[in-house]
């Protein structure tokens, strides 16, 4: 048997273990913590903060292939995204499918 085999199967039981210990650790924490705490609402507070600055980094000074489509286009897409989700009962998988869909048209020239 070979080295390589021999490693991957020592690494799945460990990568299984290092991933599902911390899980189990959080689902015992979780019912010890109130979720209007504090520490909470600050930390939700804080993660939504960083979501809404990369979506805007995002649109206004994207890299890669994004930033070959125009900021009227990224700025449309979202705004039809946006509208989908509060229109579709707030379905966060309807809302990305729409806004990638309205990226494409509106980059293509189609929309």
């Amino acid at each position: 048997m070979n080295h390589t085999v021999l490693i991957t199967a020592a690494m799945i039981p460990a990568g299984f273990f290092a991933t599902y210990i911390w899980r189990a650790l959080a689902v015992v924490a979780v019912t010890r913590i109130d979720p209007e705490s504090d520490l909470l609402l600050w930390v939700r507070a804080v993660s939504t903060a960083l979501v809404a600055a990369l979506v805007m980094r995002m649109i206004i000074a994207p890299s890669g292939v994004l930033a070959t489509i125009a900021v009227e286009h990224r700025f449309a897409a979202v705004a039809i995204g946006i509208g989908v989700f509060y229109v579709t009962s707030r379905s966060t998988q309807i809302a990305t499918f729409a806004t990638v869909i309205a990226l494409a048209l509106l980059d293509l020239g189609l929309g």
